[in-house]
């Protein structure tokens, strides 16, 4: 993504303190820019801010509305960086609130408050992750799991909102790809040195790796960025999992959802796209006063301490993962409703990443959150929440800006 930052400055007066607000306010922002023009015109400012794909206006002074329109005009998302002088903000104002009217995103941000220079790197990575999630291409391999009787996905908002494809491809194509897969030896070695505890048989290990290797084959045959499963057809039929094949394909970089969950693998795909890592889809298990607790069978072996290899808990088959995070932290916690129009986003930290209920799903985790969690039970999006690790909920707010998607921060 390429970012342009315009000083705007008004030519009614020079003030002699303008250069060390400018020297200030360049300090804020550095690193985050790839260029620097500082136009005189709300011509000049449409004309730069078309080469763009989002616009850092430093509003230096007062009198610079008309110019700070042009980057509407333009088309380009904006953020202002106002200060507490020269009228800074005032202009601010006047000019966000036309640029909304005109249907044009802009923020305001006040250089003043702690943790300015976070909010504008999480309103870039919000404007950055709306034009990568359009586009894309995904699969659902053999349609979605019966009991999703809300999560089905809205067709035409894949379409109208992401501009999406979906690609449905059948269980009996993966089973066939299953079929002829081979065991990676060296893969099978490293996951087992790598695990914690083993309480499968490599038997099973080969089996789930074989899922791996025939899902690695669709993704690439059809070029797929993400795909979801209805994963629990392969217990019934093969008598093995994806658990383990969703991890390790989330590992490779392709996002991978369970049980042909579209809506919670649009969550996913943003979460990744903001944090550059994988996210953990997974079931709401218990909620608490200020807590939820989220379990699932799987997780990407790379984004936590450790991992243990088990069964699948709700049948005892195949291969569950277990994976434990000791050292807690930020996380944000994702879902979309199924038709894609309204996004809730919950705020929190890892209480707890080490499972301890028995009758629960493999991977647990207890997460401390902002807000009132009742509001989950109380007025429902469905099960599946996305985990991301750190703190991305100004960057949702800017993505959905640009979407158009309604935002409920708990």
């Amino acid at each position: 993504m390429k970012t342009l930052l315009m000083p705007l400055t008004s030519k009614l007066r020079r003030f002699e303190e303008l250069d060390d607000i400018l020297r200030t306010l360049k300090i804020l922002v550095d690193g985050l820019y790839d260029s620097e023009v500082s136009p005189s015109s709300k011509e000049e400012v449409c004309r730069e801010s078309r080469e763009f794909d989002a616009v850092i206006a430093l509003a230096l002074t007062g009198g610079v509305e008309e110019m700070l329109l042009g980057v509407g005009e333009a088309g380009k998302p904006l953020i202002i960086v106002a200060h507490d002088q020269l009228n800074s903000l005032a202009a601010s104002l006047e000019a966000s609130s036309k640029l909304r009217e005109m249907g044009s995103p802009s923020w305001i941000i006040e250089a003043w408050i702690p943790g300015a220079r976070k909010k504008i790197e999480s309103t870039l990575k919000g404007i950055e992750a709306a034009s990568r999630l359009s586009g894309l291409k995904i699969g659902l391999v053999g349609d979605i799991s019966p009991w999703l009787v809300y999560s089905e996905p809205d067709p035409n908002s894949l379409k109208e909102i992401f501009d999406i494809e979906l690609v449905e491809i059948s269980m009996e194509e993966l089973y066939s790809k299953i079929e002829s897969s081979k065991v990676d030896q060296d893969l099978m070695d490293e996951v087992l040195r790598n695990a914690k505890r083993v309480e499968i048989s490599e038997s099973d290990l080969g089996e789930a790796l074989r899922v791996y290797q025939a899902l690695k084959e669709i993704v690439k045959e059809y070029g797929l960025d993400a795909l979801t499963i209805r994963c629990f057809d392969l217990i019934k039929d093969l008598r093995t999992t994806a658990c383990l094949a969703l991890s390790l394909l989330q590992d490779d970089g392709i996002v991978a959802g369970c049980e042909g969950d579209v809506p919670s693998l649009l969550s996913m795909i943003l979460g990744k796209l903001l944090s550059n890592s994988p996210t953990f889809i997974a079931n709401i298990s218990e909620i608490g006063k200020d807590y939820v607790s989220l379990a699932h069978c799987t997780i990407a072996l790379s984004i936590v301490d450790e991992y243990h290899l088990l069964t699948h808990f709700e049948s005892g088959i195949g291969v569950g993962v277990s994976g434990r995070i000791y050292d807690g932290g930020r996380v944000t916690l994702l879902r979309f409703r199924p038709d894609l129009r309204k996004i809730r986003v919950i705020r929190g930290m890892i209480l707890d990443g080490n499972p301890s209920k028995m009758l629960a799903c493999r991977t647990q985790f207890r997460i401390k959150v902002e807000g009132d969690p009742r509001r989950i039970v109380e007025d429902p999006l469905g099960n599946h929440h996305v985990m991301v690790l750190g703190d991305f909920v100004d960057a949702v707010k800017s993505f959905c800006t640009l979407k158009g998607i309604e935002v409920e921060v708990l």
